[in-house]
């Protein structure tokens, strides 16, 4: 597969604390960056917080954190010869700086879970502060990632697998992570799955519902379910033709099947629907669940 589409544009930033689960996310942000034609920008946040008073231990927390950005940095050069790696190092809160820095970026990399104590940046509990919070998508990478393509060097730009790009649809507000899932597709020259899954509440009667009237419910939920993703999917087919993309639609709670589908992706793109709170932005349950127990990166786009 192949498409004259050109690439999602702004640099991708990585944040980073030193863990070899940042390790993991700085792979999966250099080769990134490479897919997109982009620079890489490597961010380090350090936060005294008890310490706050010893200038001796800001000064340690900040020496250690240029150490590790230096080591980052050099591992991505090292893993992607010729990409332009830039590196920042804040004393704030580590969501915070994130948070400033996706609104300069293309797309923001952080591991699921990460190094806390003695740098100060738990990635882990960012990371599920970030997908209520972030500017531009943000790329979640689990700790047994090892990049978005296979090696270093000449391959840059082949697929680590052929495993699919993987999206979810409850809806057609989902429409803009469809369109991302058709652009990672391209990107990376795989397939994508697109699903949609409906499922009834449960009854505390189930008996009270005859079987023709169950069968001829389900009939119809199954067909609207079709009808709308084939909605939702037709212009970027139009958009994206040498992408090759299926659709499914299948009854099952969408938690359950989204945690199942992305054990056999290469990426799971999710939409991630904000919703207001007296504490700020929350995720939904899908969000949530992705970030937690997907198998695979998952790809959050915001969406209204």
């Amino acid at each position: 597969m192949t498409t004259g589409t050109p690439a999602p544009t702004g640099h991708v930033v990585c944040g980073v604390d030193g863990s070899d689960f940042a390790q993991h996310a700085v792979d999966w942000a250099a080769d990134e960056a490479v897919l997109r034609g982009t620079d890489l920008e490597l961010v380090h946040a350090w936060e005294p917080k008890a310490f706050a008073r010893h200038d001796w231990y800001a000064g340690l927390l900040h020496d250690a954190g240029v150490e590790v950005l230096q080591r980052h940095a050099a591992h991505a050069r090292h893993r992607r010869p010729g990409l332009r790696v830039t590196t920042d190092i804040v004393r704030a809160d580590a969501a915070d700086v994130l948070e400033a820095a996706s609104a300069r970026a293309g797309l923001l990399v952080v591991g699921r879970r990460g190094l806390g104590g003695f740098t100060g940046m738990l990635l882990g509990s960012v990371s599920r502060k970030l997908a209520g919070l972030t500017h531009c998508p943000l790329l979640v990478v689990p700790a047994d990632a090892h990049g978005a393509t296979g090696g270093t060097g000449a391959d840059e730009g082949t697929p680590r697998s052929a495993k699919p790009v993987i999206v979810g649809v409850s809806d057609a507000t989902c429409a803009p992570a469809v369109e991302w899932a058709f652009q990672e597709a391209a990107l990376r020259n795989l397939p994508l799955r697109v699903w949609h899954t409906w499922a009834f509440p449960p009854t505390p009667a189930p008996d009270s519902i005859s079987p023709p009237s169950a069968r001829a419910a389900f009939a119809e939920a199954q067909r609207d379910g079709e009808a709308m993703l084939a909605r939702v999917v037709a212009p970027f087919r139009a958009a994206y033709p040498d992408v090759e993309a299926t659709e499914e639609v299948v009854n099952r709670p969408a938690v359950g099947a989204l945690i199942d589908f992305s054990d056999g992706a290469a990426l799971t793109v999710v939409a991630t629907h904000r919703r207001p709170h007296d504490y700020g932005r929350t995720i939904g349950r899908v969000t949530y669940a992705a970030l937690h127990h997907a198998h695979s990166a998952v790809l959050l786009i915001p969406v209204p």
